[in-house]
């Protein structure tokens, strides 16, 4: 085939191939509690043991069930999904953050409603709505963006006194680098992210209701 022709075919496959339509794979996560040193022991109470009630997805605006998204250099779209939904994730690292400290974790079906503690087991109980959950990253030649918002509403209270305590918190991390990310180190951001909010929140609960 002669050059002249060659170089115009060339270029109208390859603008082809970048006309198609952008392709969105899942991909699965496991996240998991990781100690970010943010925890203050001595704040802490010594519990026991603590009730794990009821975790929803109270996020808007987002694909359901899915955690964030890699937009990669052609457009196409790798969707991170935890394993077990976002509720379940979130409520496994609530989990493993007292398993963590030797405290003894009750499974419960309770929702937060005041009237309803009463009863339950446990020395607190502790349900929560995840508010916002998101990583977010683009590939471009040069440089790999990334970001993420997490942010979770927790309801714990006291069986014994009927004590109910809500608080929330947001962390936001954001990077840039020249490494594209892949779902171990996605995987690793959320987990990371999700444990620091934790270690910042859950001592002062603990102190509060049972200390």
């Amino acid at each position: 085939m002669p050059f002249r022709i060659l170089v115009p075919l060339v270029s109208a496959v390859l603008t082809l191939a970048g006309c198609g339509a952008a392709i969105t794979k899942d991909v699965s996560i496991s996240l998991r509690y990781v100690p970010s040193g943010r925890a203050s022991p001595a704040s802490a109470a010594r519990l026991e043991t603590v009730g794990l009630g009821a975790f929803s997805d109270a996020r808007s605006g987002r694909p359901a069930g899915a955690a964030g998204e890699r937009v990669r250099f052609n457009s196409n779209v790798d969707r991170f999904r935890p394993r077990g939904g976002v509720p379940e994730a979130a409520r496994n690292i609530v989990r493993d953050y007292f398993t963590a400290r030797k405290i003894r974790v009750i499974d419960s079906s309770w929702r937060g409603v005041p009237d309803k503690i009463w009863g339950e087991k446990g020395e607190i109980v502790i349900s929560a709505r995840v508010l916002k959950l998101w990583f977010s990253a683009s590939d471009s030649i040069t440089m790999a963006e990334a970001s993420s918002v997490f942010q979770i509403e927790l309801k714990a209270g006291s069986p014994k006194s009927g004590t109910i305590i809500t608080k929330t918190i947001q962390i936001e991390p954001t990077v840039r680098r020249n490494i594209f990310w892949e779902a171990g180190e996605v995987e690793k951001w959320l987990s990371e992210s999700i444990s620091e909010a934790l270690d910042r929140i859950l001592p002062d609960i603990e102190r509060r209701l049972a200390g």
